[in-house]
């Protein structure tokens, strides 16, 4: 469990394993033994951890993942400082990136700019261009755009 834990959640892992573990611990004793008895036990563990990892409205998700996401377009700010706030966002936006490996750096980019057959900001047009449902390109811009956010609050101050 531990390792699949390490596998979904990466830098939260513990609070992963600890939350899941709580889950089971909070089934039924007999509910238990027939899963593991049955041979469901493992199928079982990984999608509660899964669905902890990723489910928007579940406890570890209400612990752990509170900060809003930044919306650059509702900021009421100077036209001068627009370019660069702009900038700063950019760079965090790059750093997150550098963390991630090449599927995820496509996604955010076609989902950035586009493509042929593609319109920006388009989870939909990318699903039907690519075949890869749109709830996983989601789940890959909202976690880009949730790290993008968390750097960029480092140099807000700075602004």
């Amino acid at each position: 469990m531990r390792e699949v834990c390490e596998k979904i959640g990466k830098h939260q892992a513990n609070d992963l394993y600890q939350e899941v573990f709580l889950i089971i611990c909070e089934k039924d004793e007999e509910w238990i033994l027939e899963k593991y008895n049955s041979g469901y036990w493992e199928g079982l563990v990984i999608r509660i951890v899964v669905n902890q990892a990723y489910g928007q409205y579940t406890r570890f998700n209400k612990l752990f993942k509170q900060e809003p996401m930044l919306d650059s377009s509702k900021l009421e700010i100077p036209d001068h400082d627009v370019d660069y706030r702009n900038e700063i966002l950019h760079y965090c936006i790059d750093i997150v990136l550098r963390e991630y490996d090449w599927y995820h750096t496509k996604i955010w980019k076609l989902y950035s700019e586009g493509g042929r057959n593609i319109k920006p900001k388009s989870a939909r047009s990318i699903s039907r261009a690519t075949g890869i449902s749109r709830h996983e390109i989601d789940k890959v811009i909202n976690e880009i755009k949730y790290k993008a956010n968390k750097q960029f609050k480092k140099y807000e101050p700075y602004i």
